[in-house]
């Protein structure tokens, strides 16, 4: 009989697992003085602040609704997001998918997932709309109607994870992880970089001690990069 295998030593056999979490950067167009930041810019914002902001309150099942809501309660349901994708899968990502409304670049920061975890991070929760309505005749209709000082945040930091995944809209491949509010860190905190070979050295020289590595670059080479890191 084979030996019984601990946590560890099974996720490590399973390929499909990644111990680390990604987020991607994209172009970002500021609409008040109409200019388009292109994505490596915005990645070098994020590590000259030392934070990722979270900007959008719309990926979750209750974006439609929050529209027309208060600033306030927005505010509460703004998420930075990961993908638990694989290193050497992340160029899968960078491709355009018919039907979705952004499109990353290879630009990005991966952090260890324990690291996310004690930062509030969380797995997206994928649900039918059938099964998500209860939660939001239960608790989104009751907090829409609280008063802004007894809104709770740690309700909307539950719902904020909330994602439809129907068969039409379908989206639980990008294996994401949310955190409510922006991240702060530190440049010790990041595992690595990501950005395109030809940006490599500017970003390791500027941002020492972070190392960078290609999305494009296929296992053999981020392992050469990474191994005794």
């Amino acid at each position: 009989m084979d030996e019984e295998l601990s946590t560890e030593e099974f996720l490590d056999k399973k390929r499909d697992y990644s111990p680390l979490l990604v987020h991607l950067t994209r172009d970002y167009t500021d609409e008040v003085v109409g200019i388009c930041i292109p994505a490596k810019e915005v990645l070098e914002q994020i590590l000259d602040d030392k934070t990722l902001l979270a900007v959008n309150y719309k990926y979750c099942y209750f974006g439609p609704n929050l529209e027309s809501k208060s600033s306030s309660l927005q505010n509460k349901f703004k998420v930075v997001c990961f993908t638990e994708t694989p290193l050497d899968q992340i160029d899968v990502l960078l491709n355009k998918v018919s039907g979705r409304n952004f499109e990353p670049k290879p630009y990005g920061l991966v952090f260890e997932k324990k690291y996310i975890r004690e930062k509030g991070g969380n797995p997206v929760f994928y649900v039918t709309k059938e099964i998500a309505k209860p939660l939001y005749d239960s608790l989104y209709i009751p907090l829409c109607a609280e008063g802004e000082e007894q809104i709770s945040e740690k309700i909307c930091k539950l719902l904020a994870l909330v994602t439809i995944c129907e068969e039409w809209n379908d989206w639980h491949w990008e294996r994401e992880w949310r955190i409510a509010g922006n991240l702060e860190f530190d440049l010790n905190d990041i595992y690595c970089g990501l950005c395109p070979e030809e940006d490599v050295d500017h970003f390791e020289n500027v941002y020492e001690p972070v190392i960078f590595i290609s999305p494009y670059w296929g296992i053999n080479k981020i392992l050469d990069k990474l191994v005794g890191r």
